[in-house]
């Protein structure tokens, strides 16, 4: 089978773009939605974090679908992705990384948790990850262009 990552390094799945797929955003639902399929048949290899599905959770909760929030949970859960966890040590990656670069504490927390699993490249809307050295973004909409 074809693999759009072609090499045996996984993606790391950040939270926009379940979300994204979710609400199917006007700018990237199609695209991120693409990605996940891709995903689900294995095109795609893929991890995400636990952290990840905790911020789909609280983003859907604030969009108002509470409701929905553990339907999209077990779906992320039944996906053909490896979920990582979290450490203290990574958590305190994570700061020094966001002191360092100025950027998000949480996107940090997705880089540390990267580094941890030696994963170097993120599938994601957020340009944030372009100043993460070592890190490749895709964005999720060169996806659907392939």
């Amino acid at each position: 089978m074809n693999r759009d990552n072609g090499s045996g390094e996984p993606y790391f799945v950040d939270s926009n773009i379940f979300f994204y797929a979710k609400i199917m955003d006007g700018e990237y639902g199609v695209a991120c939605a693409e990605v996940l399929r891709r995903i689900e048949d294995r095109r795609i290899l893929a991890a995400t974090s636990t952290l990840v599905v905790l911020e789909v959770a609280n983003s859907l909760r604030k969009f108002g679908l509470t409701k929905q929030v553990k339907d999209v949970v077990d779906s992320i859960f039944s996906l053909e992705l490896r979920i990582l966890e979290m450490s203290g040590f990574d958590v305190r990656n994570a700061i020094q990384i966001s002191q360092r670069l100025n950027i998000s504490p949480y996107d940090c927390a997705h880089v540390a948790v990267m580094q941890h699993a030696k994963i170097g490249k993120v599938v994601s809307a957020d340009k944030d990850f372009d100043r993460v050295p070592g890190i490749r973004r895709k964005d999720p909409k060169t996806f659907s262009a392939t």
